[in-house]
């Protein structure tokens, strides 16, 4: 009994586990040829259209992966109408198009409100909670959650550090060099929203594999590689 209340208190905390270590987290946008220089001159001449474009592509199948697990795990919790909103979150995503930002909010509001409810099923499952419509944990499905989970927070993650050049890029400048507005408008998006949906997505993972370690189930190595070894 001290064991469950144990893990109960744990994952109800588990949003402020990485307040420390994840909430100054941002996005590193040299690697897809943004920025890179000290002054608004300079990080508006290393900006491209084809380095926003790539950004926009990464962030895209990052928040798709992550939606993928999301629904996954969903439904080895027996949360279907959770699931179904997960996938219709990621239709938004698979036009193939530059999202926008009302499809892109759209799509992080999901996603946090997803977070929240497998957060809450977890602690709940882990505190003894039980019901006649509650279904067995599906344990291979969960096991496959968490690592397409794992494999959306590691393509978050691989994008952290330095995002202040995205509010020094000179629009005009970009605008002459063949830059669609809305691509530019979804980058500002990015700049401002990844950083806490980077925090968000790393606490639910970390109940995640508690939730499953608790229960006996496989936890993949990729998703205590994504929590730094945890």
């Amino acid at each position: 009994m001290m064991k469950k209340r144990t893990l109960l208190i744990s994952l109800l905390a588990s949003a402020g586990l990485f307040a420390s270590g994840a909430a100054n987290a941002q996005l590193n946008l040299k690697q897809f040829g943004i920025g890179g220089g000290d002054s608004s001159a300079d990080a508006g001449a290393a900006a491209s259209p084809g380095g926003l474009s790539q950004l926009l592509q990464t962030y895209v199948g990052a928040n798709q992966q992550v939606l993928s697990g999301q629904s996954t795990l969903a439904s080895a919790m027996g949360l279907s109408g959770a699931a179904g909103q997960a996938q219709q979150a990621a239709g938004l995503l698979s036009s193939g198009g530059t999202p926008s930002v009302s499809q892109l909010t759209q799509v992080g509001s999901t996603q946090q409100s997803l977070s929240q409810t497998l957060t809450q099923a977890f602690a709940s499952r882990a505190g003894g909670a039980s019901g006649a419509s509650q279904t067995p944990v599906n344990k291979q499905a969960f096991t496959d959650g968490l690592s397409s989970l794992a494999k959306g927070v590691t393509q978050y993650s691989s994008m952290q550090s330095g995002l202040g050049s995205i509010g020094q890029m000179n629009p005009s400048s970009l605008l002459q060099a063949g830059m669609n507005p809305q691509t530019m408008q979804s980058a500002s998006y990015i700049a401002q929203s990844a950083p806490g949906q980077l925090q968000s997505l790393m606490s639910t993972l970390s109940s995640a594999v508690q939730f499953a370690s608790s229960q006996g189930i496989s936890v993949p190595s990729i998703a205590r590689s994504a929590l730094g070894g945890q």
